[in-house]
């Protein structure tokens, strides 16, 4: 098929808007870069860290991964130059266009809302952890596993002293991984799932009697067929509301889910 010089052009000068820079993000626009020099690439992405291990902010909590600057594997400088697409952090897309393939993205910072054109776009906006609407959610040392910033302040509470008991909701990969390294910290865990067993979507159930039997070795306990309902405390968390007993905790671990950021595509 013969192309014209016009359709040439236009192919040399494509723009590709990217939403999202952790993982997919930056993969995809690292390799439109390499394939495609002459295209325009940019990232526009919500947080302040872009291309983050996600899987290792368990690990900074336990300090098997000892500095923070570990769980970075680009900044958005080092990417840029690296590469040569566009990274701009704290920009929220909130709304797409495609007929006019336009995309609106607020600043953070700011509040201010600007519109960006698009040849191609490419969603990869991830997915946020899912919290209960449930009494005391908001309470200090309530916790979720997303983002850097999510192990920090874990580990910056637990090393504070604050945390002697936790407990942690969800005995998935997330779950049990934050309370493996909260037991590393010397923090009484039990972990609760709503399910018969731990990793329920995972192991059959006789391997996971295996794995509960291990946790309850170590000192984790697995309590399964368990509901989460609340938290109890003046400003910070004192209790954990279940449906079969109140459990005395400093600290909520919530690993129960997540669901994907695409709310601004409606």
């Amino acid at each position: 098929v013969w192309m014209t010089r016009k359709e040439r052009q236009e192919e040399e000068r494509m723009k590709v808007l990217i939403l999202g820079g952790v993982a997919a993000g930056t993969k995809v626009a690292a390799r439109l870069k390499r394939e495609k020099q002459d295209w325009e690439v940019t990232i526009l992405t919500k947080g302040k860290d872009i291309s983050y291990a996600g899987c290792g902010l368990p690990y900074y909590v336990g300090d098997v991964i000892h500095e923070k600057g570990q769980l970075i594997v680009n900044t958005p400088e080092k990417f840029e130059a690296l590469t040569g697409a566009k990274v701009f952090t704290g920009m929220e897309a909130v709304g797409v266009n495609p007929s006019a393939k336009t995309v609106t993205a607020k600043n953070l910072e700011t509040g201010e809302q600007g519109e960006y054109s698009y040849d191609k776009l490419v969603i990869a906006t991830g997915a946020s952890p899912f919290v209960p609407d449930i009494p005391g959610k908001d309470l200090k040392n309530v916790f979720v596993m997303r983002t850097p910033d999510d192990a920090i302040a874990l580990r910056n509470a637990v090393e504070e002293g604050g945390i002697k008991r936790a407990v942690v909701a969800g005995g998935g990969f997330i779950g049990l991984e934050v309370a493996e390294n909260l037991a590393a910290r010397d923090v009484r865990v039990s972990v609760i799932d709503f399910a018969p067993h731990v990793l329920p979507n995972f192991l059959d159930p006789e391997m996971s009697e295996y794995v509960e039997n291990k946790m309850a070795d170590a000192g984790i306990m697995p309590m399964t067929n368990v509901a989460l309902e609340g938290v109890v405390g003046e400003t910070q968390v004192e209790k954990v509301l279940t449906r079969k007993r109140a459990m005395t905790a400093d600290a909520l671990g919530i690993a129960i889910g997540i669901r994907p950021n695409t709310a601004f595509l409606e």
